[in-house]
């Protein structure tokens, strides 16, 4: 076999962008197509507003029960969220804080502007004896806003922002 025999066995025409082209476009425009946008429609929580049945049993065998509604917090509620944080660890370095009490005041500070209706029993979460109940509510409506935001921006490297 001569070089030229070769050459034309080995030359990867298949991988010809140029033949391709419009066929991969179309498919990008038929994927774009199947995305939907349309999630907003029937996800609930990809709304602003987002209301809950919570349940959940403590180690006595007590049921806790009852609906919320979680509101994602604007820019501006989010530095109130901060300065409460703040003052709940009486304005200490956060780093001069055991890591469950840093938890604790997140949580609270959190869900003291986010729950804009709730249960009876959880008018006043930090009068309550049990912090796993807490950070179950908790775990709900960070759920709710990590949909409603969606996932991180990647940076031009790949990776998320953090």
């Amino acid at each position: 076999m001569d070089s030229n025999e070769l050459r034309e066995r080995l030359d990867p025409k298949h991988l010809n962008a140029e033949e391709i082209k419009e066929e991969v476009a179309e498919k990008a425009e038929m994927l774009q197509q199947k995305e939907s946008p349309a999630k907003e429609d029937t996800d609930p929580k990809a709304q602003r507003e987002y209301s809950f049945d919570f349940g959940w049993k403590d180690a006595k065998g007590k049921i806790w029960r009852g609906r919320f509604t979680n509101t994602v917090p604007d820019l501006r509620t989010r530095q109130l969220i901060g300065a409460l944080r703040s003052q709940l660890g009486n304005n200490l370095p956060i780093d001069s804080l055991d890591l469950l009490t840093q938890e604790m005041n997140l949580v609270m500070a959190h869900l003291s502007f986010s729950l804009t209706a709730r249960p009876k029993w959880a008018d006043d979460l930090s009068a309550l004896f049990d912090f796993r109940l807490v950070q179950a509510i908790y775990e709900e409506v960070a759920a709710h806003e990590a949909t409603f935001l969606g996932p991180e921006p990647a940076t031009e490297d790949g990776r998320t922002q953090s």
